[in-house]
């Protein structure tokens, strides 16, 4: 009896260090996404942080939640060894995708050949790569004005 008990308490204690591990590793978490949303310069930072500070498991989804429905991230990123290529990294919520049809109509309209497209998801994010070319490479791609049509989709 003694020895069930004695393994007993050594359960119960490794339990208790698993789960203190496991409120550190959501703490880091938290302050991780509070770190990139500051990055990102988005207004769910101070929503984040207000969460972060509360503790327990339900502030964790909070956090969770507020990253989530953060402003999409649209980037336009212009190559500078050709001149005529670039890559547009878009992501967005699972809640609130783009429309990719959408997105593709204006790179052609703007005078850009897609390339390759990638999609991944991970967690409730979507992340979307696309790889264009101009058309006409003597013209070129005019990067403003491709970044400022695909934020006006968001």
């Amino acid at each position: 009896m003694s020895q069930l008990g004695s393994c007993l308490d050594q359960a119960t204690a490794y339990i208790k260090k698993l789960k203190e591990r496991v409120d550190e590793l959501q703490q880091k978490r938290t302050s991780a996404q509070l770190m990139v949303a500051g990055m990102r310069g988005g207004g769910s930072a101070s929503t984040l942080a207000a969460t972060a500070t509360s503790g327990g498991a339900k502030s964790e989804e909070a956090a969770q939640e507020a990253v989530d429905l953060e402003d999409p991230v649209v980037e336009v990123v212009h190559h500078h060894d050709d001149g005529s290529s670039l890559d547009v990294v878009l992501i967005s919520s699972v809640e609130r995708p783009f429309k990719l049809h959408e997105v593709v109509t204006v790179l052609e309209e703007e005078g850009a050949e897609i390339i390759n497209a990638n999609l991944s998801v991970a967690g409730r994010k979507i992340f979307h790569t696309i790889h264009c070319r101009a058309f006409s490479p003597r013209i070129g791609i005019e990067v403003s004005r491709v970044s400022e049509r695909l934020r006006v989709l968001v």
